[in-house]
C-alpha cells in the first residue's frame, strides 16, 4: 500500500476532528493554502507545521513520516528549530522537536538527522537533568558520530556525557571525556570556536574541582580566548569567574574578587539569572576566606535565592552547603546544622554528591565541637568516601586531618597516625601554585579561626 503524502494525511487527520478548511485554518491560515496543503500543491514552514499538529492533536511525525526527498529539507529545518531552542536554554521546548526527530529517523532513511537528533535529544535532557536518559542518548550519538567520521558530534557528545559525570559527582570520569573531546578538536579545523571554548571552560572546572590548579588555569584562559573570538561576552564571564576561583584557592583575593565583578557585570548586562547566582556564590566564598563571612552571607542568601527561583537543584545545593560553612565560620551553629543537613538531603534530590560531602564536613566538625565522637567520625567517614570517588583531594586534605585529631584526642594514636598518612597522600594529588591557602579554603576550622582573628564585622 502507498504512503500517504503530507496532505493526504493532513485531510484524514482535519476531517478526524470534524473541522472544515476554513475552521482548521482560523485564524492564523486561509482556506486556501490549507486547501493547497492537502493537494501537495504547497509546503508548510516548520511553524506551520507545529501549528497544525498542535491544532489537531497529531506529533509532527504523523505528517512526515514517509515523504520523500522535500520531506529531509522539513526534518533539516525541524533540527535547527530544535538547536534554536537549546540555544535559548528552552530544554522542554527542544525536547520535543528531537524526540520527534528520533521517531522519524528510526527508520534509518536519513542516518545524519537520527545522528543530530540523538545528539540533540541527549543534550535537551542534559540541560531539564534528566542525567541517566541523556547519557544514553549522548552514547548512541557518539557512537554514529564516530562510525561516520562526523567530528563536531563526537566533541559534542563527549563533552555532553563528561557533563553528566561531573553532575553525578564524577569529577575524575568528567575530567576523562572532556580530555578526549580536547583530542577531538584539530579535526574541526577551529569551525566551532563556542563549542571549543565550553570543553575547555568545563575542563577548567573539573581541574580546579580535583584539585590541579595550574591546568585548570590555562583551561580558562583558553576558553577565554574562544569565547572572546566567538563574540560570546556571556561566557567571557564564565571563564572570568573560573579564573577567579582559581585565585581564590591561591589566596589571591583581590584579585579574584576583581574577577569576580567583572563577570558579574557581564552576566548582568545579559541578565544571565543562573550565572549570577554562581558568581554571587563565589563572591562569598572569596569574602569568607578574607575573614568577612558575615558580608558573604548576604551573597550566598541571594545565589539560594536565585537558584529557587530557578529551580536549579545543583545550583541550590551548593548555596546550601556554602551557608552551612558559612554560618559555622560566624558561629551560628545551630543554623549552621540546620543549612547543611538540607544540604545534604537536597544533594541526595537532585544528585550532586559533592555538595552533600562538603556539607558533611561541617556536620562531622559540628558534632565533634558536641563531643558526639561517634557521630563525628561517621559523617566524616561518608564524606570522605564520596570525595575519593569523586576526586576531591583539596576536602580530603581537610576531612583526614579531622579525623586524626578526632582518633589522637581519643588515644588511637596508630589510628592517628593512619589518618595523617592519608591527609598526606591526598595532599599529593593536589597539584597546585599555593597548596596552603587551597587547603584552607576547604577547612571551616581554619576559616572561622582566620574570621574570628579579623576585625569585628557589622551585623
Amino acid at each position: 500500500m502507498p504512503r500517504l503524502t503530507l496532505g493526504q494525511r493532513l485531510r484524514r487527520a482535519r476531517q478526524a476532528k470534524g473541522l472544515t478548511q476554513e475552521a482548521l485554518g482560523k485564524p492564523t491560515l486561509t482556506k486556501g493554502f490549507i486547501s493547497l496543503l492537502e493537494h501537495d500543491r504547497a509546503q508548510p514552514s516548520v511553524a506551520t507545521l507545529e501549528w497544525l499538529s498542535a491544532r489537531l492533536g497529531q506529533p509532527v511525525s504523523y505528517f512526515l513520516d514517509g515523504q520523500d526527498a522535500v520531506s529531509d529539507k522539513m526534518l533539516a529545518m525541524l533540527g535547527s528549530r530544535g538547536r534554536g531552542e537549546l540555544s535559548r536554554r528552552q530544554y522542554e521546548a527542544a525536547r520535543k522537536v528531537f524526540t520527534e526527530l528520533v521517531r522519524l529517523a528510526a527508520g534509518g532513511r536519513n542516518e545524519a538527522v537520527r545522528i543530530q537528533a540523538e545528539l540533540g535529544l541527549g543534550e535537551a535532557l542534559l540541560g531539564l537533568r534528566r542525567l541517566e536518559e541523556a547519557g544514553r542518548h549522548l552514547t548512541k550519538a557518539l557512537r554514529a558520530g564516530r562510525t561516520a567520521g562526523a567530528a563536531p558530534v563526537e566533541c559534542r557528545a563527549l563533552r555532553g556525557l563528561g557533563t553528566v559525570a561531573y553532575r553525578r559527582g564524577q569529577f575524575l570520569q568528567a575530567m576523562s571525556l572532556y580530555k578526549e573531546a580536547l583530542r577531538a578538536l584539530p579535526r574541526l579545523g577551529g569551525a566551532e570556536p563556542q563549542l571549543a571554548g565550553e570543553i575547555h571552560l568545563y575542563l577548567g572546572t573539573t581541574l580546579g574541582q580535583t584539585g590541579h590548579l595550574d591546568e585548570a588555569v590555562e583551561a580558562y584562559t583558553q576558553a577565554r580566548e574562544w569565547f572572546e573570538g566567538a563574540q560570546r561576552p556571556e561566557q567571557v564571564g564564565e571563564a572570568l569567574m573560573g579564573l577567579g576561583n582559581i585565585l581564590s584557592a591561591g589566596g589571591e583575593l583581590e584579585g579574584a574578587q576583581s574577577l569576580y565583578e567583572r563577570a558579574r557585570a557581564l552576566f548582568e548586562q545579559h541578565e544571565d539569572l543562573e550565572a549570577i547566582a554562581r558568581v554571587r556564590s563565589s563572591l562569598g566564598m572569596v569574602l569568607m576566606q578574607a575573614g568577612r563571612p558575615r558580608e558573604a552571607v548576604e551573597h550566598f542568601q541571594a545565589s539560594l535565592a536565585i537558584s529557587r527561583r530557578l529551580e536549579s537543584g545543583a545550583d541550590e545545593c551548593r548555596a546550601l552547603a556554602e551557608l552551612a560553612r558559612c554560618l559555622f565560620v560566624c558561629g551560628d551553629r545551630a543554623q549552621a546544622a540546620e543549612f547543611a543537613e538540607r544540604a545534604v538531603a537536597r544533594s541526595r534530590e537532585v544528585g550532586r554528591p559533592d555538595e552533600g560531602a562538603r556539607a558533611g564536613i561541617v556536620l562531622g566538625v559540628l558534632a565533634a565541637e558536641r563531643g558526639d565522637t561517634e557521630v563525628a567520625v561517621g559523617a566524616m567517614q561518608e564524606a570522605a568516601a564520596q570525595c575519593r570517588r569523586s576526586g576531591m583531594a583539596v576536602e580530603l586534605v581537610t576531612i583526614y586531618r579531622e579525623l586524626a585529631r578526632l582518633a589522637g584526642r581519643q588515644g588511637h594514636h596508630e589510628e592517628a597516625a593512619a589518618y595523617h598518612e592519608q591527609a598526606f597522600e591526598a595532599l599529593r594529588a593536589v597539584r597546585s601554585t599555593d597548596t596552603v591557602a587551597a587547603i584552607h579554603l576547604a577547612d571551616p576550622i581554619g576559616l572561622r579561626a582566620k574570621a574570628v582573628a579579623s576585625p569585628k564585622q557589622p551585623r
